[in-house]
């Protein structure tokens, strides 16, 4: 980054201590003021979890959910996956419409992905036949009624339909593994034009770890990496320039880094960031690159407990994290971050009063 943008980052981080944040406070297309998109027993549903949210070519917002019917436990309980859309920078939504269900079983802990060449946009989620979560699945197949299994559907009209889901499972799982499920949240493209997608598993020694399916031909076949490092969980990768790419992984009070020079496929050693404190929780990444801006942004909940929901800025490439703002600093959970077309931020949460798991909010901020 030349000097003096560096300088004038810096300059504003001293402005936000002064005079309490105000860097990313200025009015944006997006609106500034937090919209609850889900709250607790809407719709006769118990609670809604796991923000997921993407932009699509045409500029559509998409936010999918989990809907957690009986209650706001995980899978094997009943769920179904749920999508509200806005057509104007977030200021309005769609009612919620649901977008798969199953009759047994459930399904949740959706992610999304633009196909930028396509304007293709995916749907990867978990789908737990009856009495099968993450902690009770059983190893020796590959997929099938004892199988937490990895499925994917996609949409070519910015969410109004979508295709049959596709069981990958059988693409990427070794049949010893005792379990896996991709990582919640917003994945990427890279510039190759590689699908990433973050996942879970537990290996035939119960032993957890992050990896990376990835796709090279637009979603056709799927492949997965190595493992990244024994306790890593669910974690968020970004690509740096070069095409470096950098996993921000879910491991123990600071989040964990590692660095990959092949796509995401195989990474070097896995180091700790200690500015990044966590309390074990899903979080969200990504890269704001415009004119001669090129930042990380980072929103975790930025404390030893599910509490202080916080985006945090970066201008290089996640060494240092120059300034931050606290987006509700009570109880809060699972985020993701992105950057939209419009040059705004737009950040989606689990946060509430007394639980962090009360509403799903939607906030946009300028950098500006």
């Amino acid at each position: 980054m030349p000097d003096e943008i560096a300088g004038m980052l810096t300059r504003r981080a001293a402005l936000v201590t002064a005079f309490g944040s105000r860097l990313l406070a200025r009015p944006a297309a997006t609106p500034s003021t937090p919209v609850d998109l889900f709250h607790e027993g809407d719709d006769g549903v118990n609670t809604y979890r796991i923000p997921t949210r993407i932009e699509t070519r045409k500029g559509t917002l998409l936010a999918v959910v989990d809907a957690r019917h009986d209650s706001a436990r995980d899978l094997p309980a009943k769920i179904s996956l749920v999508l509200r859309t806005s057509r104007d920078h977030g200021n309005s939504w769609s009612r919620a419409v649901t977008i798969r269900q199953v009759p047994e079983g459930g399904v949740g802990d959706a992610s999304l992905l633009l196909d930028r060449r396509t304007g293709r946009v995916w749907c990867f989620h978990s789908y737990g036949p009856p009495g099968i979560g993450f902690g009770t699945a059983q190893p020796g197949e590959r997929t099938g009624l004892t199988t937490f299994q990895f499925h994917a559907m996609f949409s070519d009209n910015d969410g109004t339909t979508w295709s049959e889901p596709r069981d990958l499972t059988p693409q990427i799982k070794d049949p010893s593994w005792q379990a896996m499920f991709a990582t919640s949240g917003t994945h990427i493209q890279t510039g190759a034009g590689r699908y990433l997608v973050p996942m879970v598993v537990r290996d035939a020694q119960g032993i957890v770890s992050s990896r990376n399916a990835y796709s090279d031909d637009a979603g056709k076949t799927w492949r997965i990496g190595a493992a990244i490092g024994p306790g890593t969980d669910e974690s968020k990768c970004v690509e740096l320039s070069g095409g470096v790419i950098l996993q921000n992984m879910r491991n123990g009070p600071t989040r964990a880094i590692a660095l990959s020079n092949d796509g995401g496929v195989t990474f070097g050693p896995v180091t700790h960031d200690n500015a990044l404190i966590d309390p074990t929780c899903n979080a969200g990444i990504t890269r704001y690159l415009h004119k001669h801006r090129d930042l990380l942004l980072f929103t975790n909940a930025a404390s030893t407990k599910r509490e202080n929901l916080t985006l945090k800025i970066s201008a290089d490439q996640g060494k240092t994290w120059i300034t931050s703002r606290v987006l509700h600093g009570g109880p809060a959970a699972y985020s993701t971050v992105l950057a939209l077309r419009d040059r705004s931020v737009a950040v989606m949460y689990e946060c509430g009063e007394t639980s962090p798991y009360a509403r799903i909010r939607f906030v946009g901020f300028s950098l500006e």
